[in-house]
């Protein structure tokens, strides 16, 4: 059976608008991944959601430009929520719950490393900044009685 070839290319059209669905969705979950891992306030929340709503108007023109010369086409969009929700449904929950795992373990084997080398360093820190603010405190008492003394 042989396919014309203007339906063939809707096909095609179709399954790009699928696959920047996916994608579209994925990038997201990188987000949710960052939220989980490093909790930040509305403000932050806000800009990313910003530069990712950006980021996907930008990726929808390019993709509708290039396959369809711009033409805004019903089933092309359908074809990006139908590729989100195929995403959503069928990975979304693992890549978020692994990459999470894997990364607190990481990170926190990473702040028991960095922890252990400089917990020397912040303690001697310490010593040398109580030094320093003893000193400066002296040095702003003697400052103070010289210019009451004028």
């Amino acid at each position: 059976m042989v396919v014309s070839e203007s339906i063939s290319q809707e096909a095609c059209f179709l399954g790009v608008s699928v696959l920047v669905g996916m994608g579209l969705f994925f990038l997201y979950d990188i987000l949710r991944i960052i939220r989980r891992l490093v909790p930040h306030g509305n403000f932050w929340v806000g800009a990313e959601d910003f530069v990712y709503w950006m980021i996907c108007t930008g990726t929808v023109f390019v993709m509708l430009y290039q396959e369809n010369d711009g033409m805004v086409r019903g089933f092309a969009l359908g074809g990006l929520l139908v590729g989100m929700g195929i995403y959503y449904l069928l990975l979304s929950r693992l890549v978020i719950r692994m990459n999470v795992l894997v990364w607190k373990k990481v990170l926190g084997f990473l702040g028991k490393i960095l922890g252990f080398f400089l917990r020397p360093v912040s303690k001697g820190g310490k010593k040398v900044g109580r030094f320093f603010i003893k000193r400066l405190k002296k040095f702003i008492r003697a400052v103070k009685i010289s210019l009451c003394k004028l």
